[in-house]
């Protein structure tokens, strides 16, 4: 599954006036945002530059899978929208090897799923 999201400055700014939480006897109350489980940032181990093009990264959790190949910027990948799991992560790019990790937790909360950060660091 591909996946790019956009949103305009209006959809921003009405999502970040709505609170996800509650004080004590206050009903809870969650954004309509969308969130991801996993956002890895993938760089060049020697250089530190980040890996834009022809990058793909993949997570699975038993039959689930997700991947993308679209950069963020800063070679920042996101996957595994409003789903928490234990995920292994394989990052591919031409010339260099796999980066793999196993055990990716990401947890929820009541409203959302709490983002797992990473960066993968690519060796040739």
């Amino acid at each position: 599954m591909r996946h790019a999201f956009a949103l305009s400055s209006l959809a921003v700014a009405s999502l970040s006036l709505a609170a996800c939480g509650a004080g004590i006897g206050e009903p809870l109350v969650c954004t309509s945002e969308f969130r991801h489980g996993i956002a890895v940032t993938v760089r060049d181990s020697v250089t530190g530059a980040p890996a834009e093009t022809g990058t793909m990264v993949l997570a699975v959790d038993g039959a689930f899978r997700d991947s993308t190949d679209v950069s963020f910027g800063s070679g920042l990948y996101r996957l595994v929208g409003e789903r928490p799991g234990t995920y292994q992560l394989i990052v591919r790019h031409a010339g260099y090897r796999d980066w793999t990790r196993s055990g990716v937790q990401v947890t929820s909360n009541a409203c959302h799923v709490n983002t797992t950060a990473l960066t993968a660091l690519l060796q040739r």
